[in-house]
């Protein structure tokens, strides 16, 4: 009995490709929701928070009589095409004040394990169709 054999296209020939960052936002602690509702707005699909303190020597804070800053740290994973507006909206809540403060850095994802893991990272909608006229070509 012949078996049909179905032919494979690969994801990246039918579907745009988007650059994704690994973006670290670190601010005061008490500023993750917002920072979380600003990186939703840029479709920042997977975010989650670590707590951690300032870098200044614990003998400095002795010195002071403070205790260590607590900080929120905020990793987020998008699309490059989204970091720009995200990173000009960022820096306008940093000079709010001198509570809104913060520093962010991205790093940019070489690859990724998965077509289903890409489309969770890059938030892609499931019901997204192939695009016929796309033909190999992906964004850079």
């Amino acid at each position: 009995m012949a078996e049909t054999q179905q032919t494979f296209t690969p994801y990246e020939k039918t579907h745009r490709l988007r650059s994704l960052l690994l973006v670290v936002t670190i601010v005061g602690k008490g500023q993750a929701d917002a920072i979380l509702s600003l990186a939703t707005k840029y479709e920042s699909n997977l975010n989650f928070v670590e707590t951690g303190k300032g870098t200044a020597p614990n003998n400095l804070y002795a010195i002071l009589g403070s205790a260590p800053l607590k900080k929120d740290v905020i990793f987020s994973v998008m699309k490059e095409t989204s970091f720009e507006g995200y990173a000009k909206e960022l820096e306008a809540r940093f000079k709010i004040s001198a509570m809104a403060k913060g520093v962010c850095f991205c790093i940019k994802l070489d690859a990724v394990a998965g077509v289903s893991v890409y489309k969770m990272l890059s938030n892609t909608r499931y019901f997204e169709k192939p695009n016929k006229k796309m033909k190999g070509r992906h964004e850079q």
